[in-house]
Parts: structure tokens; C-alpha cells; sequence
């Protein structure tokens, strides 16, 4: 209530009030080692399109000397957040176009599954509240029904996508990525792109989290399962949150993309073969 007052007498320090809350409830909660900034500019690997981000999280091994900076290199983030104070549209359509050029400016990891299939780093939207009247079908809907219409019209690749977006007062979506699908099952859940199937797809899909749980408590398990990904010293706390948790995923409508869009020769051809489990020890069907 506070913030919405600020918000209407001067907006740029009610800004940077969200801005402080949320930087608090990730200090809080992600370990001492993951310091929080607001604030900075990602110096991007590819291209000359720098990025203002209101929120960065700094990997752990980012050095002392250089945190200070308003300038942070791509391979130091470990995370990276705007944040609106209520979220309409348009608020949406800035954090999935954000996300995309954030996505594009760091340079392609290859290799595996995961590193080509996703960023380095996710990239999410935090909100207090939002824009939405509480009408038939509801502000959830709403936000789902926009949430796929910009992340048609800006991902261009799967890790391009927003990773996470939460409003505090209304939930916590999150993007699903599948990285093989056979094209029986592909044909099955009604893809119909026109492109060659054979011998599967690629499907993402951006989808409310059902819980029961705290909103906050859902986007905090969620961001942990995301950073363990490239840290698994982070996975026995996100199986845990997930244990203590109640959320599962929730529904969204699948986006398929061909393996020549999203994979290199060699992924391509260990998912088509079936031996990337073999041959990764950290193989997992979602990511």
C-alpha cells in the first residue's frame, strides 16, 4: 500500500522501492554467496546492446574488486530481474522483449542439452501487484493468454524465453522446456507447424505454477531450481523446497520448435540416437 501511494506522488522512488523489497526477499533467501545488486548494466558478449537490468544476482565466483561496478559482465550474473510495480501489458511485453535481447547479447554454450536449450542465466519479471480487474476468467488467464502471445512474438530460440515472471499477489509462471520429444507424442499433443518431425521436436511452454503455497514461497523454490541447473551445489535445497512444496506444474499451451532450430549437429544427433542419457551424467527431461 505504501508503494502504490509513492507511486502516484513520485514514481521513480516508488520504483526504486520495489526494486529495494525485491532485492531484500532474494538476499534473504538465496545464500550468503549470492550477492544482489540493483541497478546494473549486462555487458553483452555478442553485439553492442548493453543492458540496464534492475536486478542482477552475482555468481559466486565473481571477483570482489569488480561487484562495485555498474557494469557486470554476462559470465557473472547468475540471474537477472525487472521489476514493475503493477504489471499490465505492456509490463509483460517488456520483460519477454527484454529477456530475448538479454538472451541474444550472451554468447551460445554448446554441448549439451541443457546449455544449448536455455540461457547461462535465467532472466525473470518480479511485480508487487497488478492492472487486472478480478473478472470472468480472471486476471490468471489473462496474464497466461499474454504471456504465450509475447513469447511467440519475441523468442526466437527456447532460451529466449522469460524464465520466470511472479506477481506477488497473483502468482508465479515459469518456462517449461523439453528438450526431445519422439514425433508420435509430438503429433499426439497436436503440433501441426509444417515442419519436419521426424525423428521428434523440441516443446516449450510457459505455464502458471499450481500451489497452494505462499506466491513468494513458490517463486523462491522455482528460482533455486532454476539456479541448480548450473550449480549443483544448490540441488539438495531445490529438491528439498520441492519436497516441502506443493507445486506442480500447470497448464500452458505447448510451443514445438524442430531439432535443427535449437540443437547443434552433435546434440541433434544424441537425441535422435537416444544416447544422451549415456553420455550425460546430469541428464534431466526438463529444464
Amino acid at each position: 500500500m505504501r508503494l502504490h501511494a509513492e507511486a502516484r506522488s513520485d514514481p521513480q522512488r516508488a520504483g526504486h522501492g520495489g526494486e529495494g523489497t525485491w532485492a531484500r526477499i532474494l538476499s534473504d533467501w538465496l545464500p550468503p554467496s549470492y550477492e544482489v545488486a540493483t541497478r546494473r548494466y549486462i555487458i553483452p558478449e555478442e553485439g553492442d546492446d548493453v543492458f540496464e537490468t534492475d536486478l542482477i544476482v552475482f555468481r559466486p565466483t565473481y571477483p570482489r574488486a569488480l561487484r562495485s561496478r555498474e557494469e557486470v559482465l554476462a559470465s557473472g550474473v547468475a540471474a537477472a530481474f525487472s521489476v514493475k510495480l503493477t504489471l499490465n501489458k505492456d509490463g509483460i511485453r517488456d520483460g519477454f522483449e527484454r529477456a530475448a535481447r538479454i538472451s541474444r547479447g550472451v554468447k551460445a554454450r554448446l554441448g549439451s542439452p541443457r546449455e544449448e536449450i536455455s540461457s547461462p542465466f535465467p532472466v525473470g519479471l518480479l511485480s508487487h501487484s497488478h492492472s487486472w480487474k478480478t473478472t470472468s476468467p480472471g486476471p490468471q488467464f489473462g496474464v497466461q493468454s499474454i504471456c504465450r502471445e509475447m513469447d511467440n512474438l519475441y523468442a526466437q530460440h527456447p532460451r529466449e524465453s522469460l524464465d520466470l515472471l511472479c506477481v506477488a499477489n497473483l502468482g508465479v509462471w515459469s518456462v517449461s522446456r523439453v528438450p526431445f520429444l519422439p514425433q508420435k507424442l509430438v503429433q499426439h499433443l497436436g503440433a501441426n507447424e509444417g515442419f519436419n518431425l521426424s525423428p521428434g521436436a523440441v516443446m516449450t511452454s510457459v505455464m502458471q505454477l499450481d500451489s497452494q503455497s505462499p506466491t513468494v514461497a513458490v517463486f523462491i523454490a522455482s528460482l533455486y531450481e532454476r539456479l541448480s541447473l548450473t550449480d549443483p551445489t544448490l540441488r539438495p535445497l531445490a529438491d528439498g523446497f520441492k519436497a516441502l512444496g506443493d507445486a506442480a506444474g500447470g497448464g500452458g499451451m505447448p510451443r514445438f520448435w524442430s531439432l535443427e532450430e535449437v540443437f547443434s549437429d552433435d546434440v541433434q544427433l544424441a537425441l535422435s540416437r537416444g544416447i544422451v542419457k549415456a553420455a550425460d551424467p546430469n541428464w534431466r527431461s526438463v529444464y
